[in-house]
């Protein structure tokens, strides 16, 4: 049996629609799911559909058993990681400030000590343990992007929505970031949901992919099936090879922009 489904889901804005009929693969205990597409395709409405942060009509988003409805959210949301894709903003509250406040608001009953501990790990694992105290002003953008990841985090969550987790981050980084991920997913037997835009490290550490064009989901399945030269074509307007790595999962090289696309 699944552990969540997305069936069918429409959004509006107003009166135009953004989201169309969406379904996701059916994910069980242990999967990764990367939601792929250009900008404005529609990935970070679904994300913040997902979070019970964005109304749907029709269909239906299911959790451990558990329906998605708007005026129980804060319920169903419970074990539920959301990382939006704007970081923490600016400000003179500091990262471990930041994570034990929040921690505290969505009930993290751990003690006193328990918790800094936690938190210590969380942000030594980052790389943030030297910046723990200070201000978030003084951070640069991936510093704070990584304190939006220690955040949806905190309260080890066995569903993680992380929406363009690795947007502001160097290559090293994205990688621990998704290592973290991984292993988080693995140990807990959770499951994650990312929008991605490195194609390289979604065949890496994902084990489902959806492809998002417009609002619609135009390819959807195991990795090797979505990463093909016609979706990737159609969804990003380039002409690209995709062979199998020396590590086993696909790798794509992109050849040339389609200057014309249709």
């Amino acid at each position: 049996m699944s552990v969540f489904e997305v069936n069918n889901i429409n959004v509006f804005y107003g009166r135009t629609q953004r989201l169309f009929g969406v379904d996701l693969p059916p994910l069980q205990s242990g999967d990764v799911l990367g939601l792929l597409g250009a900008n404005a395709a529609g990935k970070s409405t679904l994300m913040r559909t997902l979070a019970g942060q964005q109304d749907f009509r029709g269909g239906t988003i299911r959790f451990a058993g558990q329906e998605l409805q708007r005026h129980r959210a804060r319920h169903w949301l419970a074990g539920v990681g959301f990382m939006p894709q704007t970081p923490p903003q600016e400000s003179a509250l500091r990262p471990f400030e930041l994570l034990w406040s929040a921690a505290r608001a969505l009930g993290v009953t751990l003690s006193d000590q328990a918790l800094t501990q936690r938190i210590e790990a969380l942000l030594a694992r980052l790389g943030l343990a030297e910046r723990a105290m200070a201000p978030l002003y003084s951070l640069s953008g991936g510093k704070r992007q990584l304190v939006g990841l220690a955040l949806a985090l905190i309260r080890d969550p066995q569903l993680m929505l992380l929406d363009e987790p690795t947007s502001a981050l160097d290559l090293h980084w994205r990688m621990v970031v998704l290592d973290l991920v991984q292993e988080r997913v693995q140990a807990q037997q959770g499951i994650a949901i990312a929008a991605l835009h490195d194609l390289d490290l979604a065949a890496r550490y994902c084990t489902q992919l959806v492809m998002l064009e417009q609002g619609r989901v135009v390819a959807a399945g195991p990795v090797a099936e979505v990463l093909n030269p016609a979706n990737i074509a159609r969804v990003f307007k380039v002409e690209a090879q995709v062979e199998i790595g020396p590590m086993g999962y696909p790798r794509v090289q992109v050849l040339n922009a389609i200057r014309h696309p249709g």
